[in-house]
């Protein structure tokens, strides 16, 4: 008689897919809960069942156990230039696309009126070189954070989140 068991295969999701990355004392963290709460703060200690969190609302700390984690993200403060960059991709996504219309008024655009397609063209691209210079302006002076998914339960918890087989063979 062979009788394999499998034990603790685990059930890939999104936690456990997520980025390899350890979680220090003071870091910037979002956690989300099993309850469907959503707190962010910085570490204030970790243990192997529990993450500490010092609440940025003033909320004082929360002591959270890795079982009820369902997402850990770190964060980072984002460059200026990095958020002007990623923001004026965007506006001048929206700035184009609302320029294209200038195409519906062809009959007033220049002296003799123009082609639909030359005032859409000249809409397209006015629209999307001012919607980019507002949005690099926007990102410049608002650059914000990047948040990351990290594996709570591999770092945080110390627990090796592979799986386990036991082989038992009687005769």
């Amino acid at each position: 008689m062979v009788l394999l068991v499998l034990g603790s295969l685990p059930v890939l999701s999104r936690a456990a897919l997520a980025e390899e990355q350890d979680v220090e004392r003071g870091q910037r963290v979002r956690v989300t809960t099993t309850a469907g709460e959503r707190l962010t703060g910085s570490v204030g200690k970790k243990t192997s069942d529990a993450l500490v969190v010092e609440l940025d609302d003033d909320g004082g700390s929360r002591s959270i156990p890795l079982v009820d984690v369902t997402t850990l993200e770190t964060g980072s403060p984002q460059s200026r230039c990095q958020s002007a960059w990623s923001k004026a991709k965007w506006w001048a996504l929206i700035g184009a696309a609302s320029g294209l219309t200038l195409g519906f008024q062809h009959e007033q655009v220049g002296e003799d009126g123009s082609s639909f397609a030359e005032a859409a063209a000249l809409g397209a691209w006015s629209g999307g070189l001012f919607g980019g210079l507002i949005g690099a302006w926007i990102g410049a002076a608002n650059p914000g954070e990047e948040w990351v998914t990290v594996n709570p339960r591999a770092h945080v918890g110390g627990r090796d989140p592979g799986f386990s087989i036991q082989v038992t063979l009687g005769f």
